[in-house]
């Protein structure tokens, strides 16, 4: 018997967390189990990375003016709103018929927008669905309509919602998705061998002495993420480690270009002029984070899972992390790192103070963190009950097509 052919929807193609994910998925994919395809709305870097994968791509779903909808609104240009119902109709109808023409017999959706038309597609096309979700279903991230769809769709025509996480789950069930629908299986990563060399060529790249205390946060830059709690705990760390320098490594998101440079300018009146390190967009972060000596994330919001601190804790790189969401599913208090308040720069400083000033007992915490992400994290596990996930979707008589 075949590969099953798995059809993967997604609404972006710019290379956000689920991206990065979902890649890391698709390279570690069992060809001889699923053949997969990718349906997205135009060429861009996921196109790039997935086309390296020898897999095909269908471009052009959904409709252009549908990517205008936002998880809280329905955009500003009245003429589109007016034409989403359409719009909306004519993407599923073209995903469906895709569906059975090129004889996809799974469907994963992998975004919140591609999960909506995506299902109906699939139920369409009488092919089962599985969500990849990644989101808390919240008011404070969802508009009522939203929530309203991601409801309606995950009961009627999704067959398995996998949740990255238990609070992503346990938020699902709160919203009323009914909870034989939903399961739970967390994102990966690659546990590193030993990051010693690593650590000592990043120091010199950015010109850190080794004694140097570096304290990083890394994430796109966005209101939602806490820079602006960083720098604020940041300038309470640098009156006690004079020394210490610290790193904000992302990039602005479409939309908010300016941000960056309103950190820039609040660094400075902070007094962290020449502390602070404005990295931008770095392909690959995870040389600099290894010569980080505590990675903090400041999220003022409840995080799903929180990918950079899977990716820090395989490199026994300790955390200081914002207590909500699935983050305490990853950090375990006072042993892989420490957890805080959100939005409590006081808090945070005083827990990276800790780190700073205790190397052995921080040492002790990457450690253990770099074990646990082995044991309850690792890449090709969780790749593989993915597979498993979705293999259990299909009809044990049916065969490949």
């Amino acid at each position: 018997m075949g590969a099953y052919r798995l059809l993967v929807v997604n609404h972006a193609v710019e290379m956000g967390g689920a991206e990065r994910v979902l890649l890391d998925f698709l390279r570690r994919l069992d060809r001889e189990r699923f053949e997969p395809g990718l349906a997205v709305p135009r060429r861009g870097p996921l196109v790039e990375a997935a086309e390296t994968l020898g897999i095909r791509v269908h471009l052009g779903i959904p409709s252009r003016r549908l990517l205008g909808i936002r998880r809280r609104s329905l955009g500003e240009d009245r003429k589109a709103v007016a034409l989403y119902p359409l719009d909306f109709l004519s993407t599923v109808l073209r995903l469906a018929l895709l569906i059975r023409r090129e004889g996809y017999r799974l469907v994963l959706t992998n975004s919140a927008k591609a999960d909506i038309y995506g299902s109906m597609a699939g139920w369409l096309a009488g092919r089962p669905v599985a969500w990849r979700f990644h989101d808390l279903a919240s008011p404070q991230t969802f508009s009522r309509l939203n929530l309203w769809l991601l409801r309606t769709c995950a009961t009627l025509f999704a067959r398995r919602v996998l949740a990255i996480s238990g609070a992503v789950r346990d938020a699902l069930l709160a919203l009323g998705v009914p909870g034989e629908r939903v399961s739970v299986v967390y994102n990966g990563t690659e546990v590193r061998g030993e990051t010693g060399v690593m650590r000592r060529k990043a120091r010199r790249e950015w010109g850190l002495p080794d004694d140097r205390p570096a304290v990083g946060m890394v994430g796109r830059l966005v209101e939602w993420k806490g820079p602006d709690v960083f720098l604020r705990a940041a300038a309470r760390v640098a009156e006690s480690f004079p020394e210490a320098v610290f790193f904000l490594v992302g990039g602005a998101i479409f939309g908010r270009e300016d941000y960056p440079e309103e950190l820039r300018e609040l660094s400075l009146s902070l007094g962290l002029e020449g502390r602070v390190v404005f990295t931008g967009f770095l392909e690959d972060p995870l040389p600099l984070m290894a010569a980080l000596d505590c990675l903090v994330h400041a999220s003022v919001e409840p995080e799903p899972l929180g990918m950079v601190i899977l990716e820090a804790m395989s490199l026994g790189l300790p955390v200081v992390a914002t207590d909500g969401g699935g983050v305490p599913e990853v950090v375990e208090e006072g042993r892989t790192g420490l957890l805080v308040p959100p939005g409590d720069p006081e808090a945070l400083a005083q827990a990276v103070c800790w780190m700073l000033a205790h190397p052995e007992e921080r040492k002790e915490m990457g450690e253990r963190g770099k074990r646990r992400a082995e044991e309850a994290f690792e890449l090709g596990a969780r790749c593989r009950e993915m597979e498993e996930e979705l293999l259990s979707l299909l009809d044990c008589g049916t065969g490949a097509g």
